[in-house]
């Protein structure tokens, strides 16, 4: 029988989620297929009218704080970072991980750097703040929403930069923002940044802030959405986030092929 799988979330047209994962699936040679379902609410109730074909969802926004309250086990990443974006189907329920602070740190696999800014107050943020302090890392933020950024500074006691022109200065910058939501906010950085940028945001490519930043020293949240979506593979296939797949080189390079990402 065909194992089905997909991908949550609103908005989800643009997900490259449906081709990473299909292309994994046939490298790997499991019979399983990926799709995506729009959905903006009622996880809960969503999972429960599913047939029990799904074995899995990724969940994006704005799901991922309800991916947490549908679960029966909750990992320790997801509980850190207060979201997940991994469900996993099991006799007793549901499973929760998360796989974005992997996606994370194997994106910036091999660079060097000692502080960082993350730009941005939601569900990736925090799942950056927790990527980077695993790492012990100097970590500062920078965002629009007073409220949220009270909360963060308290629970993860990270610092708080309110200049941006000052916060791109670190060794690496992680914006975590929608796509063309950090646009306006660079319109008063006339100096080219000299530390590398993550960027998440990775529809339209260049982004305003990639352009800024320039190519050498700026990864593509591609990399980071390969890395996590590699992390979802693992897992379903009952690895441990931390168990490499057996082709997994080849299952990297088949996926690169066909988002026409160069590494």
């Amino acid at each position: 029988m065909t194992k089905r799988y997909a991908v949550l979330g609103s908005p989800i047209s643009h997900s490259k989620s449906p081709t990473i994962h299909n292309v994994a699936f046939s490298v790997l040679g499991v019979d399983a297929e990926y799709v995506a379902f729009e959905l903006g609410d009622n996880l809960e109730q969503f999972l429960a009218s599913q047939p029990k074909e799904f074995l899995g969802f990724s969940v994006t926004m704005p799901l991922k704080e309800q991916a947490l309250n549908v679960a029966e086990r909750v990992d320790s990443l997801a509980i850190g970072s207060g979201a997940a974006n991994t469900l996993i189907r099991t006799d007793s329920g549901w499973d929760a991980y998360n796989t974005d602070v992997f996606g994370i740190q194997m994106a910036l696999a091999g660079r060097k750097f000692k502080t960082v800014s993350i730009l941005g107050t939601g569900a990736t943020a925090r799942s950056a703040i927790v990527a980077m302090q695993e790492l012990d890392k100097s970590v500062t933020i920078w965002g629009r929403n007073s409220a949220a950024i009270k909360q963060l500074t308290a629970e993860y006691e990270v610092g708080f930069e309110p200049l941006l022109h000052k916060a791109v200065k670190a060794d690496l910058v992680i914006a975590t923002l929608p796509p063309r939501a950090l646009d306006e906010h660079l319109e008063g950085i006339s100096a080219k940044p000299s530390g590398l940028l993550l960027d998440v945001a990775y529809d339209p490519w260049p982004s305003k802030a990639a352009a800024l930043w320039g190519p050498e020293k700026t990864i593509s949240g591609l990399e980071m959405l390969i890395w996590q979506a590699v992390g979802q593979q693992r897992l379903f296939a009952g690895n441990d986030l931390s168990e490499a797949l057996n082709g997994e080189k080849e299952l990297l390079l088949a996926v690169r092929r066909a988002l026409d990402v160069a590494k």
